[in-house]
Order: C-alpha cells, then structure tokens, then sequence
C-alpha cells in the first residue's frame, strides 16, 4: 500500500506544469482613493514568479513575487508632482522599499468556481508582514501559457501602513485616504 501511495505522489508531482509570470507580457496596475473620491493609480511590476498547473490545466499553487520599487504612478502628468507622490509612497509612510523591496504572493488553495473563475486563497506579505487573503481571478490554461485577469483588494492598515489611514486615525475627518487599495493584475505565464 506505501509503495503505491508513493507512486500516486511522484506521478501527482510529475505531471504539475510549472510556467514562470513573463514580467514583459503582464501588467499590474494599483489604484488609491481618498475619502473625496480622488485617486492615484499606476502600475508595478512582478519581479518572479512560479505558477503551477496539474495535470488537468487547473492552477493549483504558486508564489508570486512584486518588486515593490517599480512603483509609478500614471495620473499624475506634473513630473515634480508625480515624482513626490512615487518617493512618498517608497517611503516609511507607505511601503519602505529601501527595507521591504518586495512584497510576494504565495497561493495556497485554489477553488474552481465554473467558467474559468477561480477563488484563489494565499497569504500575501508586504512589509515583512504576512495575512491570509482571497480574491477572484479568471484563469485559463492553453498551450503551455496560463493566462490571469482580476482584482485584489488589499487593507493596507493590516500591514502597518498607517499614513492618513482612519483605521489608525479615527479623528481624522475627511482627510484620510482609503484603507483599502485595488491591484487589478493581467499575468501572462509561460513554460520557460
């Protein structure tokens, strides 16, 4: 009975396909808002990634890894305004790239849904804190590419980002900024 219990494993384990996110081919783009319904939004970019796929062409696990210093944002076309808002958010008040330079995904759990709709549960870590986290995605296999469209969104305050956050600052007003920011992600994985 072992020795066919280990034979299922190694088989379970052979026939994954593990595919790499293509940094150039996918995008993700974030999006703040403030208490005034004003935003910023931009995009950031994935540094690494391991995405895998069983047998089945159905995601099953990963690790996805940000590179919290390619941050930029997009609505802002004043070149000194934008660049104020990039080092703010590279700074202590937001993200502390100089001691965090990456965040990163890993996907524990995948739960199909029907029509290429899967709930993917992981635990996602920024700033060297780590909490559970679900979200949506369409996924689809051809090929030997996986591609994944969605939205995560992320409560920041859980991960010690405090600036102007309500959360933190009940007394605030009406001069906080959201707790909650957005990722929509368009990945690309392909067998390297």
């Amino acid at each position: 009975m072992k020795i066919l219990y280990l034979i299922l494993l190694i088989s379970s384990l052979v026939c994954q396909n593990s595919l790499e996110i293509n940094v150039d081919r996918s995008l993700i783009k974030w999006k703040g808002t403030k208490s005034t319904g004003s935003y910023h939004d931009g995009f950031i970019n994935v540094k690494s990634s391991l995405i895998e796929f069983d047998e089945n062409n159905l995601l099953v696990g990963g690790e996805i890894i940000i590179d919290m210093n390619s941050i930029v944002c997009t609505d802002i076309k004043n070149e000194s305004s934008n660049s104020y808002l990039v080092k703010h958010l590279k700074n202590d008040d937001f993200f502390s790239t100089d001691k965090f330079p990456t965040a990163n995904l890993i996907i524990i759990n995948v739960k199909d849904e029907g029509d290429n709709k899967y709930k993917v549960i992981g635990d996602l870590t920024i700033k060297n804190q780590t909490h559970p986290i679900e979200f949506v995605a369409n996924i689809s296999f051809d090929n030997n590419v996986g591609l994944a469209t969605g939205k995560i969104e992320i409560d920041r305050s859980k991960y010690g980002i405090k600036y102007k956050s309500i959360s933190w600052f009940p007394d605030i007003g009406d001069r906080f900024i959201n707790d909650i920011f957005e990722l929509f992600f368009n990945l690309k994985a392909e067998k390297q």
